[in-house]
């Protein structure tokens, strides 16, 4: 406006904009976990729902965190790993990522539930072949368990030992072993033993002379 009171205009326009990504303060964290057998399903949504434990902030607005997880690797037994991208994102479409692992883990052995049973038997003069075999099949009555998949036994049986007669012994140690090659021991002794006396199959004559 001029000293006379004429004017004239002119407009312009003062914009405020947000280009800035949010600020992660603290990042995601991987995380290993040690396998429960049913897929660590709190564990992992926890993880999830806390972000890894990120933490992230934007001096022009809010921030809302969303990730990419989709499902874990199918690993042995029942663990399993994702590497998921965790993204941090403020009201006007700015975004920040980072990545994080979760990992389930099996380092625990398989239980021994029931340990194996020494076996005795009667020598039936050809090795007891079947006997034995039996013993050895059924792990010597071992039962064993693992709370992150299943387990599969094995012996280390050699052979029996030289006794008398068609006798011996064997000391065998049976190993469980889960799907990730954890493994537990158990020991014990399979005999063959001889306590039935000779049979007199012609008995002694007597003789006059």
């Amino acid at each position: 406006t001029d000293e006379c009171g004429n004017s004239s205009q002119t407009t312009a326009t003062f914009t405020i904009e947000d280009t800035t990504p949010p600020v992660i303060s603290v990042r995601p964290t991987p995380l290993s976990v040690e396998c429960d057998g049913a897929g660590n399903l709190a564990q992992l949504q926890n993880w999830l729902d806390t972000q890894a434990g990120a933490e992230a902030s934007d001096i022009c607005g809010g921030v809302k965190w969303t990730n990419n997880f989709v499902s874990l690797s199918d690993d042995c037994g029942a663990t399993g790993s994702a590497t998921v991208t965790f993204t941090a994102t403020d009201d006007c479409g700015n975004a920040t990522t980072f990545n994080a692992t979760f990992t389930i883990i099996d380092t625990t052995n398989p239980s021994i539930d029931t340990e194996a049973q020494d076996e005795t038997v009667e020598c039936d003069g050809a090795g007891n072949l079947a006997q034995l075999q039996s013993w050895l099949t059924r792990n010597g009555d071992a039962v064993a368990s693992d709370v992150c998949g299943g387990v599969t036994w094995s012996n280390n049986f050699s052979g029996l030992s030289d006794d008398c007669g068609a006798t011996g012994s064997t000391t065998v140690t049976f190993t469980a072993t889960d799907d990730c090659g954890n493994f537990s021991q158990t020991t014990a002794t399979f005999t063959i033993e001889d306590t039935a006396s000779p049979i007199i199959s012609t008995e002694a004559s007597d003789i006059t002379l």
